[in-house]
């Protein structure tokens, strides 16, 4: 689908081709001025002269249009010229900002030639075709770059040092045994189990003279050797 092509903002010559434009645009104009006062809840007016209408085409009504000329007369001089322009105010303002653009432009192109001839200067070259005026901007680049190198490294030296100086948190200590210790904790554990062992295999063999309910004494039930 082959985009829309576009107009040239010009006077149109021919009659029937300015007259056509004229009625297709008049429903377009109409109808951004109802876009704008929906979308946007402002309140808007327009009226239109032509030389193809016997009467100038007023929207939304002429009742309203008067109230909002007159809302409009009556606000302080101030606040009503504040953003309002003229075509050669219009053409003032544009001139300005591309004015700035230029300047800006300008100013890129001059610091990477300056750039260009720093690079000559590191590579033995000698400056050939530079005048005062560039010697200056070519002095005050190199003051800018080292200012920036100087602060960086200052910035990586005290975020070092602030490091360093944080206190480092140690670790738990764990407190060895000694031998003796250690020696004496595995002794006690030897004993306990040879005592358990004691207890449940021996003990039966062993009480003499202990009476049991059952079977009397216990050396009754010591088995001859």
């Amino acid at each position: 689908m082959a985009g829309r092509k576009k107009v040239k903002l010009a006077y149109i010559i021919n009659d029937a081709c300015r007259k056509a434009s004229y009625n297709k645009r008049k429903k377009g104009f109409v109808k951004k001025m109802k876009e704008i006062s929906i979308l946007c809840d402002v309140p808007v007016c327009g009226i239109l002269y032509s030389q193809y209408e016997s009467r100038p085409i007023v929207w939304p009504n002429p009742l309203e249009v008067q109230r909002l000329i007159t809302q409009f007369r009556n606000m302080p001089e101030d606040e009503r010229n504040k953003k309002m322009v003229n075509h050669e105010m219009f053409l003032k303002q544009r001139i300005e900002k591309e004015q700035e653009k230029l300047n800006k432009l300008k100013k890129e192109n001059r610091e990477k030639q300056i750039r260009m001839l720093m690079n000559q200067c590191l590579a033995g070259r000698p400056l050939t075709g530079l005048n005062l005026d560039g010697l200056n901007d070519m002095d005050c680049m190199i003051k800018g770059s080292l200012t920036e190198i100087v602060t960086q490294i200052k910035s990586r030296k005290e975020k070092e040092l602030a490091e360093m100086n944080q206190p480092q948190v140690a670790p738990p200590q764990v407190l060895a045994a000694t031998t003796d210790q250690n020696m004496h904790a595995a002794m006690e554990t030897q004993v306990f189990d040879q005592s358990n062992i004691y207890t449940k295999q021996t003990v039966p063999w062993f009480l003499g003279d202990v009476p049991n309910q059952q079977f009397g004494f216990v050396d009754d039930q010591i088995p001859p050797l």
